[in-house]
């Protein structure tokens, strides 16, 4: 029982705490993040914790005093801020609580991931065992692949419990997500505002519940996942908002934290920081933005982008793993050899098109299986049926279910919603997907729900709809 008891009050302890991390966050860098609710908070401080322990780590090993210390600030950042409005952060608090009692069973039932004690156990352990060790890249090829995840992890190690909740971020992470969505549908709900943002969340909602539910599949894609589905959301929200207004700059630099956050948990996933100039250049927002209350977020996504770097070079001597050409081969002595980074990368572009898995495993050479399409034969029998095919009918099903319950035969004389912009990046990114890293937890998710969901969205928005239905 006693062991049942520490393990809940910390989960309610690292829940708090990164709030609060993200309440200190926002009163350093950007003030007007504290109008937003816990999930976006929770975000954030995710974030800010990823960055103390990036940083920290050349320093000091995240050992309990380095911890204990990191979230009696969390917490004390939590509490000062939480009684500046006791009612609204009580309710809130009530609310994200309860999301956690409903979600607890699953930090419980699940096993760990598959990859947690090969590599994302040690990898955290470490951490917390020791300062920053130069060339662990050449331990294995599990500590050459850096993730803020399993930085947000080491600073779980705390007495009682220690490693036992290094597996919980991506837990935290499904929590803050739930939150937010709920609570946008709500206060939606209660302006009657039906748009195409209300049911593009509400599928979102659905498809991370119903496709992600097992924590013991999360890792560090599935998370990243989750978090460029609320990307997408907020990208959406910008993209509709008519004005230049403070709102807008508001979720611009959200969108910026959770989008550096996501591509830090998973390198593939820095492709989509293209979001970020695509906004600043549409009605030339970039104008409008830069000023001296931005210019605090920016430097230091900057300042952590530069870490993230560091902490890459310093296990490998490579800029971002296993990109060639970001590789100081001979000149650093803990870099890891020219061969090896090409025979790593060849192996990661082999494996997510097919060429091996669990009994099986191509007889073509990997350089040349990779290359020119050889591969796609293979892939569409290995992989897109059962794992794509699987997912793409889970899209459809949750797609045409949610249209038939939200159709209506009156429709409203809607403007036209210019959605070919979203269309085409998302294209953009399924291609670079399909031609360099086509598996499913390499992105295939979010780029194969969201063409749905927004086409889904846009004919439901079209409808002139029933409250007491949507209450339903």
């Amino acid at each position: 029982m006693f062991n049942h008891i520490i393990f809940v009050t910390y989960l309610v302890v690292f829940l708090i705490s990164t709030i609060g991390h993200g309440y200190l966050f926002a009163s350093i860098f950007y003030k007007n993040f504290k109008s937003l609710n816990f999930g976006y908070l929770g975000i954030i401080g995710f974030f800010s914790i990823t960055l103390i322990s990036t940083f920290s780590i050349f320093f000091t090993p995240h050992d309990y005093l380095h911890n204990t210390i990191l979230h009696l600030v969390g917490l004390s950042a939590f509490f000062m801020n939480f009684f500046s409005d006791k009612k609204n952060n009580f309710d809130q608090l009530k609310k994200i609580l309860l999301i956690l009692i409903i979600m607890g069973s699953g930090i419980y039932v699940f096993k760990n991931h598959d990859d947690f004690p090969y590599y994302h156990l040690t990898y955290a352990l470490n951490l917390s065992q020791n300062s920053m060790l130069i060339g662990t890249g050449s331990f294995s090829h599990g500590f050459r692949t850096m993730s803020s995840l399993f930085y947000y992890h080491s600073t779980l190690y705390l007495p009682f419990i220690k490693f036992y909740l290094f597996h919980s971020g991506p837990f935290l992470i499904l929590i803050f997500f739930n939150y937010i969505i709920l609570i946008k549908l709500f206060e939606k709900f209660k302006k009657d505002e039906f748009d195409i943002v209300y049911f593009f969340s509400l599928l979102n909602f659905i498809f991370v519940n119903v496709v992600f539910y097992r924590i013991a599949e999360h890792g560090t894609d599935r998370s990243g996942q989750i978090l460029l589905f609320i990307i997408f959301i907020t990208f959406f929200e910008i993209l509709f908002l008519e004005k230049l207004n403070k709102n807008k700059v508001i979720l611009f630099n959200f969108l910026l934290v959770a989008t550096f956050l996501a591509a830090s948990m998973k390198v593939l996933f820095i492709i989509y920081l293209i979001l970020v100039p695509i906004i600043l250049f549409k009605k030339k927002f970039y104008k409008y933005y830069f000023n001296k209350n931005n210019v605090g977020l920016v430097a230091i996504i900057f300042f952590a982008f530069s870490l993230n770097i560091s902490t890459n070079f310093f296990s490998t001597g490579c800029l971002i793993y296993p990109a060639e050409k970001t590789c100081f081969f001979k000149k650093v002595d803990w870099s890891i050899s020219k061969k090896e980074v090409k025979l790593m990368k060849n192996h990661y572009e082999w494996w997510a098109k097919a060429g091996g898995g669990p009994g099986y495993k191509s007889e073509m050479k990997r350089e040349i299986y990779i290359k020119n399409f050889n591969w796609v034969n293979n892939w569409i029998n290995r992989h897109f049926f059962n794992k794509v095919s699987d997912t793409l009918l889970g899209i459809i099903f949750i797609s045409l279910l949610t249209f038939i319950l939200f159709k209506e035969n009156k429709k409203y004389k809607m403007k036209s919603r210019n959605i070919i912009l979203i269309n085409s990046i998302l294209f953009l990114f399924f291609i670079e997907w399909f031609l360099k890293h086509p598996s499913m937890r390499y992105g295939g998710f979010v780029l194969f729900a969201l063409p749905f969901f927004i086409f889904t969205s846009k004919k439901i928005e079209e409808f002139k709809h029933n409250k007491s239905k949507i209450f339903n």
